[in-house]
């Protein structure tokens, strides 16, 4: 660019302009900058003939690099059911965090190779292939094309395995009239098939069981009989839960009638 068509010429870079029309310390290349996104450097254009020379000069500019922050791993369940952890990823949620700000583009990448040539991009809704499994994330700053890459984990995570209980069938109180309290731990081992790690709650909907709110009382009295109540098992390690019914019945006690005194004849008067 600097001899724009010029024949024999020589062309030499300095880092000042007394070092430009000296000719001395030039510069040798690859050259790493000395001051910090942008510095001003000297070019002396000389013929070769008869050493007359003329100076100009150019900016080298060094841009930041997209800074790509430290990704949260993204989590879900297995709610498939299928047991192969595997699940529907909208990587577009990531998207917010990551650019966080900048003026960049982001892409999705299934291997750092292809991340690195901007290559075969990902979907926003990807379905993992592997639990875990890397997945890697380009930004591209918009007005400069500067990129940069990074990586973080897809998990997913198995649904508990729950036991479809038995009836909890518990005796009436003192007042025959199928309505009592009902101890509903006692289904909890049974429910979680001895995985102490399956915390158990009960709810009187569907609805409520899924979302985890308005669990029932641990000593509760049905409202009717029988009566369904809806059962949650979550892992506590994991916000994965699996939910199955249990059907409450109170089974009628006996009535005990007091019977009347019951004479009888002493034959023998002892």
């Amino acid at each position: 660019i600097v001899k724009g068509g010029q024949t024999g010429m020589l062309v030499s870079f300095h880092q000042s302009q007394s070092d430009a029309d000296t000719g001395q310390d030039s510069l040798t290349s690859p050259y790493v900058n000395t001051t910090q996104y942008n510095q001003t450097l000297y070019i002396r254009l000389e013929t070769s003939a008869t050493g007359c020379y003329a100076t100009t000069t150019f900016d080298l500019e060094v841009l930041p690099l997209p800074v790509i922050p430290a990704i949260i791993d993204y989590v879900l369940c297995d709610d498939n059911g299928s047991g192969g952890l595997q699940a529907l990823f909208d990587l577009s949620t990531k998207s917010i965090d990551i650019i966080n700000g900048q003026n960049s583009n982001i892409a999705y990448y299934a291997s750092q190779v292809d991340a690195n040539a901007d290559t075969n991009v990902l979907p926003n809704l990807y379905q993992n292939t592997s639990s875990p499994q890397t997945l890697f994330v380009s930004l591209t700053d918009i007005t400069m094309g500067c990129r940069s890459t990074g990586s973080f984990t897809l998990i997913v995570n198995p649904l508990p395995f729950l036991v479809t209980p038995t009836p909890l069938e518990i005796c009436d109180d003192g007042t025959p009239d199928g309505f009592t309290q009902i101890d509903l731990s006692i289904k909890d081992e049974e429910i979680r098939g001895g995985n102490s790690n399956y915390s158990i709650s009960y709810y009187l909907t569907q609805s409520e069981a899924d979302l985890g709110v308005s669990p029932l009382p641990i000593n509760y009295t049905n409202t009717s009989n029988p009566q369904t109540i809806f059962v949650r098992g979550q892992d506590i390690t994991t916000p994965c839960y699996t939910t199955k019914t249990l059907e409450l019945v109170v089974i009628q006690a006996p009535v005990a009638n007091t019977p009347p005194a019951m004479p009888y004849c002493d034959p023998d008067n002892d």
